[in-house]
């Protein structure tokens, strides 16, 4: 199977391209390379992404025929950076994950995982959440 995996390069993200990889599927990660100066994973892991691109600005034509699913990790994660700027925060997290998903329907790629953290949830009340929260 061939995978497109948005947000390669994170702490999620760059495993999770390990393993699919050593499970025999194609993968090809996509990052914009936000945090490459602080890197998590050491020399010998290497980079993960091939593409270095926002989501917001991938075409469907040119960058997603070809795929049989799409994961997609790219968002921004916490809430101290939302509240840095919120605009930002809502463009890429909600419009650009809603478009980028539009997108890839349209592309006709029949598989999309949406993974989020809770950060893109809002804010929560002490107890434990669950989807319907």
């Amino acid at each position: 199977m061939k995978v497109l995996v948005t947000g390669a390069d994170g702490y999620i993200g760059h495993p999770l391209c390990s393993v699919l990889r050593e499970r025999g599927h194609e993968v090809v990660g996509l990052d914009t390379g936000f945090y490459r100066d602080g890197w998590l994973y050491g020399p010998r892991y290497g980079q993960t992404s091939e593409l270095t691109r926002d989501t917001r600005d991938v075409q469907e034509d040119r960058d997603l025929r070809g795929f049989d699913g799409v994961i997609h990790l790219a968002e921004l994660s916490n809430d101290p950076l939302g509240e840095m700027n919120r605009s930002l925060t809502h463009a890429i997290n909600e419009r650009g994950s809603i478009d980028f998903a539009v997108r890839c329907r349209r592309a006709g790629i029949p598989r999309f995982v949406y993974s989020s953290s809770c950060s893109v949830y809002g804010v929560g009340s002490g107890d434990v959440k669950t989807e319907q929260s």
